[in-house]
């Protein structure tokens, strides 16, 4: 499923092989959850199904973020030149993309919701920056993130150009639950370096904007605090929704 999450077709040979499974426990596995609807096969090759998108639909921290995340992201996506945005979360060890609109770098790497993110991208460099305990991210020596961990909390962003996809640079700020939890981060990705590091403000209010949002949704600290799990010292996500000032929760879903 972590595979296929990606966003493409997938032959069986290169789903076992990214699996670490045997060929025939790929294709018996696939099998029953194509019976099950999770799955699609087409002329050999698999993408997720519409029921795990449904499932997907009905995770309940996710679905709070979406709707704290709607307007802040579409009223970014007028400035922001073209940019991919997406809403991230930790999950299972990965950065899983719940909101998004779509921009040029999709073409080169999906962003849609569900999606995985890859290793070291910025949003994962936010979500871990404010997470101590979680240790360095991969390819990061200790001292080195140590350092690097420290600018981002002191500046409210992170910048990744090239490291885990070299053709992208990406721009990511921190979401905030009432609880001053770092419940998800805010990205723009594109092709341009300069037109990424230039959005990088309007970025930290867009995060500010969802912040403010999601302290608003009823239920919405109850459920972050059973499912997150990571976040910095409190008081962090008060003065960011502070900043922020009094914003209208967009109702529905990111395009």
């Amino acid at each position: 499923m972590e595979v296929l999450a990606h966003g493409d077709e997938v032959g069986l040979t290169r789903l076992a092989a990214d699996a670490a499974l045997p060929k025939a426990t790929a294709h018996r596995l696939l099998g029953q959850l194509v019976a099950l609807g999770a799955v699609q096969s087409r002329s050999g090759r698999y993408r997720l199904g519409a029921r795990t998108f449904r499932l997907g639909q009905a995770w309940h921290p996710a679905r709070a973020l979406r709707a704290a995340a709607a307007r802040p992201l579409r009223e970014l996506s007028v400035t922001s030149g073209g940019l991919s945005l997406s809403l991230s979360v930790p999950e299972g060890g990965h950065t899983v993309v719940v909101g998004n609109v779509r921009g040029a770098a999709d073409d080169r790497y999906p962003l849609h919701p569900g999606a995985v993110l890859p290793p070291g991208n910025a949003a994962e460099l936010v979500l871990t920056a404010y997470t101590p305990e979680a240790g360095p991210p991969a390819n990061w020596a200790v001292s080195a993130w140590i350092r690097e961990a420290a600018r981002i909390r002191e500046r409210g962003l992170a910048f990744e150009h090239g490291r885990c996809v070299s053709t992208l640079s990406w721009v990511a700020a921190p979401v905030f639950s009432a609880t001053g939890q770092v419940v998800a981060a805010v990205a723009a990705t594109g092709t341009d370096r300069a037109q990424v590091t230039r959005l990088g403000e309007a970025v930290t209010r867009t995060a500010a904007l969802i912040t403010t949002n999601l302290t608003r949704l009823p239920g919405a600290a109850a459920a972050w605090s059973s499912a997150a799990g990571v976040g910095p010292g409190a008081g962090s996500g008060r003065a960011i929704a502070a900043a922020a000032g009094p914003v209208a929760t967009g109702g529905g879903e990111t395009a």
